[in-house]
């Protein structure tokens, strides 16, 4: 995903066979990466056919960029360590308006999801990781998402308002978020928000696998290790709090 923002920053527009041969990817795959990219706003079409270009001012996409990069360098000792202790795949999501992106994910060893893939999308009301990041957006902006957020093909279908609103209060509390099928049948995931230097909300790290792999008897011990690889994280980002 980097790799797709960056050169775009350099050439400005850019086909997506140009992209795949720039990056030594295959075609089909670039053009997932870019509908990806494009859902969210971080690519546009351009008026010439069958180009490309970034989506937003250079300034703003530069510094979540920039910003990515730290966080993924940052966070992958957790995301290792999360992998290796419980043998789920670990992942790293960033909130980009009403959805959270996964951008860096470290494959698990039980099962293979197709949920969350580097580079694509959920909402922030579904899974894990989003929902991590959406408890901890003040009360008006979860509202927004909750009732008035574009649902994409593909999303899970919106929750109920009022329940959601009560669950978030749950996540804040207890300090991370679970998911249980909401996304994937038979697949459950947790998610821990991440702050940074400022206190402010970056990102999320999350587990996923199958239930008896996440839930159950093994719920707090993952719970345990997911708060800590993602307050290392934060203190990693400066956040004092953390430490």
């Amino acid at each position: 995903m980097d790799a797709v923002i960056s050169a775009l920053e350099r050439q400005g527009e850019l086909t997506a066979a140009e992209l795949a041969e720039a990056l030594g990817g295959p075609l089909s795959s670039m053009y997932r990466m870019l509908q990806s990219l494009e859902a969210v706003g971080w690519v546009d079409r351009s008026p010439r056919r069958g180009r490309y270009r970034l989506g937003l001012p250079m300034m703003t996409i530069g510094g979540l960029v920039e910003d990515s990069i730290d966080i993924r360098e940052l966070a992958r000792p957790g995301l290792m360590t999360l992998l290796q202790e419980t043998e789920a795949t670990s992942f790293l999501c960033v909130p980009r308006g009403a959805r959270a992106v996964c951008i860096e994910r470290l494959e698990g060893r039980a099962v293979r999801s197709l949920a969350m893939q580097l580079g694509s999308s959920l909402p922030l009301y579904a899974g894990a990781a989003p929902r991590a990041l959406l408890a901890h957006l003040p009360l008006s902006e979860q509202r927004d998402v909750l009732e008035s957020g574009v649902v994409m093909p593909g999303d899970p279908p919106r929750p109920a308002v009022a329940a959601t609103l009560r669950e978030l209060e749950e996540v804040r509390r207890r300090g991370y978020a679970v998911s249980d099928g909401d996304v994937t049948s038979g697949i459950a995931a947790l998610g821990a928000p991440v702050f940074n230097h400022r206190q402010e909300l970056v990102a999320s790290m999350s587990i996923s696998g199958l239930r008896h792999q996440i839930l159950g008897p093994n719920l707090e011990r993952n719970g345990a290790l997911l708060q800590h690889a993602a307050r290392a994280t934060s203190a990693a980002l400066g956040d004092e709090s953390a430490s």
